[in-house]
C-alpha cells in the first residue's frame, strides 16, 4: 500500500511539472530546459520500473536496465538542473566550472560502479550483494553532499545578485531569498529522510521513496527559478530581443549595445550618435535571463575607449546585451 501511495504521488508530480515546463518555456532548447525534461521524465521511468519490478509485472532483467537509466537521469539529472541555474546569478559562470567536473566525476564514480553492483545481484551472482549494499549507502550520501554543496553555492550568487535590491529594502527581494532558503532546506530535509530509510534497511520503501522525494524537489526548485527570473527581469530591465538587430539604444544611465550572434561589433562602422566614441564604462548587468535567450551581458567593470568595445557575442543563443554608461562628454581623440 506504501509503495502504490508513493507511486500515485510521484506520478501526479511528475504530471504537473511536464505541464508548467511546456507552460513556461517558450523555446524549447537550452541546458536548463533539457535538464528540467530529462530529470522529470527519468523519476516517471524509474518509478514504473520498480513498480513492475517489485511487484513482478515485468520481467527482472528489462526492468533493472529500465530503473538504472530512470535512476540516472532523475538523479545526476537533477544536478545539472541545479548547475544550470548558476548561471542566472554568476556573472562569470566559468569561474564555477568545477561544478560541472564534480557532476561529471560523480557520475562514474557512483552511478557506474552500483550499476554493475546492481545487474550482478540482480542476476543472482550472491558475491555482488554485500558490495552493493556498502555501495548503495556510499552513492546516496555522495549524491546528497553533491546536491548541497551545489544549492549553497547557488544560494551565495543568489544573496550577491540580490544585494542591490536588498540594500534597497525592497520586500520583493527579501521574498525571493526567503523562498529560496526555505526550498533548500526543505530540500535538505529530504535528503536526509532519504538516507534514514535506506540506513535503517527499508531499502524496497527507499526506491519508491526516492522518486516522491527528487518530484518535489524538482517542482520546489521549478517554482523558485521562476520567481528569482522575475525579479531580476523586474529589476534589470531584461527582454527578449530580436537576433536579426544590432543597435544602440536609450538606456537609464547612458546607451546599451545588442549585438547578434556570430557577429563581432565594430566601432568604426557606428554611426556619430554611437556611445563608443566616448569613454565609458562597462556596466555589470548580471548574468540574468539566459534561460529565456539573453547570454550572460557580464563583461565586468573598467573603463573602455572606442577601440576597446569590440565584444564577441557567439557565445550567445539569440543575443549579446552591453550597458554603456558614458563618463565624459568630450570625445576620444
Amino acid at each position: 500500500m506504501t509503495i502504490a501511495a508513493f507511486f500515485g504521488i510521484t506520478c501526479y508530480n511528475v504530471l504537473e511539472i511536464m505541464v508548467s515546463i511546456f507552460m513556461t518555456f517558450k523555446r524549447y532548447r537550452g541546458l536548463y530546459f533539457w535538464s528540467m525534461l530529462v530529470a522529470t521524465l527519468g523519476i516517471l521511468l524509474h518509478a514504473i520500473a520498480v513498480l513492475l519490478r517489485f511487484f513482478a509485472l515485468a520481467p527482472s532483467f528489462p526492468m533493472a536496465v529500465l530503473i538504472v537509466v530512470g535512476w540516472y537521469a532523475m538523479v545526476t539529472g537533477q544536478s545539472v538542473v541545479l548547475y544550470s541555474r548558476l548561471h542566472l546569478v554568476v556573472s562569470d559562470y566559468r569561474r564555477y566550472r568545477w561544478v560541472l567536473y564534480m557532476i561529471i566525476i560523480n557520475f562514474c564514480v557512483l552511478h557506474i560502479p552500483v550499476s554493475i553492483l546492481f545487474f550482478g545481484s540482480g542476476l543472482g551472482h550472491s558475491n555482488f550483494l554485500g558490495p552493493f549494499n556498502v555501495y548503495e549507502d556510499i552513492q546516496l550520501a555522495g549524491f546528497s553532499i553533491q546536491e548541497i554543496i551545489i544549492s549553497g553555492l547557488y544560494i551565495w550568487e543568489a544573496s550577491r545578485a540580490l544585494k542591490p535590491a536588498l540594500t534597497r529594502e525592497e520586500r520583493s527581494g527579501y521574498n525571493v531569498m526567503k523562498h529560496l532558503i526555505l526550498v533548500n532546506i526543505i530540500a535538505i530535509l529530504m535528503d536526509a529522510s532519504l538516507l534514514a530509510t535506506q540506513y535503517t534497511n527499508n531499502f524496497e520503501i527507499q526506491t519508491t521513496y526516492k522518486t516522491v522525494v527528487y518530484s518535489v524537489k524538482l517542482k520546489m526548485e521549478f517554482s523558485v527559478l521562476n520567481q528569482l527570473v522575475a525579479f531580476l527581469m523586474r529589476n534589470h530591465y531584461i527582454n527578449e530581443y530580436d537576433s536579426q538587430q544590432t543597435c544602440l539604444e536609450p538606456n537609464r544611465g547612458g546607451m546599451e549595445v545588442f549585438l547578434t550572434p556570430y557577429r563581432r561589433f565594430d566601432p568604426a562602422k557606428q554611426p556619430r550618435r554611437s556611445a563608443c566614441s566616448l569613454p565609458t564604462k562597462i556596466r555589470q548587468l548580471g548574468g540574468a535571463n539566459r534561460e529565456l535567450g539573453m547570454s550572460s551581458a557580464v563583461l565586468g567593470s573598467g573603463w573602455a575607449t572606442r577601440a576597446a568595445i569590440a565584444v564577441d557575442s557567439r557565445q550567445s543563443p539569440v543575443g549579446f546585451r552591453v550597458s554603456l554608461t558614458p563618463a565624459h562628454t568630450e570625445p576620444v581623440g
